[in-house]
């Protein structure tokens, strides 16, 4: 290397007062960057063990949580500290083998990611929009995550052959950048694939399926407040009902709002860059926008947890359950238990229903309700033969009189999706 060789930080302070260049932005970034990675490991690790401790929580959407929050542990490590780090240092300081691994582990992460929102949303849309269908199966669900893996790593891989270690002029150190040559077309239609594949397809499925879903939502409650009328009994629970399917269409609306604020200024910014067509102001602190643009993207490994788990209540005394666990392991059985019970007492479950012997003769060749009233000695039962009308039969039995065949005639999932 070159002993003459000139600081690109201060060439940059000199000639452009690049803001990055000096200490008070590193430490506000670095103070950010950290917050943001913590949260984010620390509550896609919780989602993770939640799911692994609790039986009742491994269904098909959680496993599609569980990729999603491994796919964003990926991205707290890697892109929320290499890229910073290279952002404010401008050389490249982790070798020439991570220089092509790098942009592909961002790329396969953040391709990944969108996909498994996207199915997410599918499984939603099936699950509530067409409640009589046969829903995606775990098998079903396991494939669809390697396909993901697939699809993402085929769109990432011209990364690893188009990153290149270089040196530049005299400026010291290496720097790691895409190298497209004289193909400036290629690079533009490599990032115009990506833009429209990563984000505009993805968040226009997830737009598609969660609009019906409200739609389908909307309709039920218009069906159920004009048919009220009924006992004070079936009233209040309606008036659950209807508070339960209120706070998932918020939940809903906040996933695509947090999806879109996340990753729209990072993606819209590098769009732009690979078609040169950054505005001046822009173009005059390159670096400072790219790392508020990349920062407010990591955000989405932070409401990730919060959306899809937090504000679920059986996630939620799951997270208890592993507080407990940490400090009074003698008490972790009966956490579980009492998440196992509330979960039945606060949410009404769908059961499918193979064997009408529980329901007093009535047909069940479709989908029922099944409430348990807590510590109680009987299990209310109410049959609806149309989702979302009041075409119910209700029977009350004993719990001992229940006996499930070894063949599992009941098979019940949570309602409140």
């Amino acid at each position: 290397m070159n002993s003459t060789c000139e600081d690109i930080k201060e060439f940059l302070w000199q000639n452009t007062s690049d803001l990055t260049s000096i200490p008070q932005t590193m430490g506000i970034f670095g103070v950010l960057y950290s917050i943001v990675i913590s949260l984010g490991i620390c509550g896609n690790t919780f989602v993770i063990l939640s799911v692994l401790r609790h039986r009742s929580l491994q269904s098909v959407r959680n496993c599609f949580i569980v990729s999603l929050s491994c796919s964003d542990i990926v991205v707290c490590c890697v892109s929320g500290s290499i890229t910073p780090i290279t952002a404010f240092t401008k050389v490249w300081l982790f070798g020439p083998e991570l220089c092509h691994l790098v942009p592909l582990i961002q790329g396969v992460s953040l391709c990944f990611s969108t996909l498994t929102l996207t199915e997410i949303s599918i499984d939603r849309f099936i699950l509530i929009v067409y409640p009589t269908k046969r829903p995606i199966q775990k098998q079903h669900a396991l494939r669809m995550i390697v396909f993901n893996c697939a699809v993402a790593v085929s769109l990432s891989l011209p990364m690893v052959f188009k990153q290149k270690l270089v040196d530049y002029g005299n400026f010291c150190g290496q720097f790691c950048t895409e190298d497209w040559g004289s193909d400036q077309f290629g690079r533009s239609t490599y990032g115009t694939v990506l833009f429209f594949l990563q984000f505009v397809v993805p968040l226009s499925i997830i737009a598609f399926c969660y609009a019906m879903i409200c739609i389908r939502l909307g309709k039920g409650m218009l069906l159920r407040r004009d048919s009220e009328g009924g006992s004070e009994h079936l009233s209040e629970q309606r008036r659950l009902a209807l508070k339960r399917r209120l706070r998932t269409n918020r939940m809903l609306i906040a996933m695509v709002v947090a999806f879109v604020a996340s990753w729209l200024p990072s993606v819209v910014f590098n769009f732009l860059r690979d078609y040169e067509w950054l505005p001046k102001v822009v173009q005059s602190q390159e670096y400072l926008y790219g790392v508020i643009t990349h920062c407010i993207s990591m955000t989405s490994t932070v409401w990730n947890p919060v959306l899809y788990a937090w504000l679920n209540e059986q996630f939620r005394l799951a997270f208890l359950d592993l507080f407990k666990v940490c400090g009074q392991a003698r008490r972790s059985n009966g956490s579980a238990y009492r998440l196992r019970s509330e979960s039945s007492r606060m949410n009404t479950r769908c059961a499918r229903l193979t064997s009408g012997a529980f329901l007093d003769g009535a047909s069940t060749d479709g989908q029922a309700l099944m409430r348990t009233h807590g510590d109680s000695k009987t299990v209310e039962i109410k049959w609806e033969k149309n989702p979302g009308t009041q075409e119910t039969v209700t029977s009350t039995l004993a719990r001992n009189s229940l006996t499930v065949p070894d063949s599992c005639c009941v098979t019940a999932r949570t309602s409140s999706l």
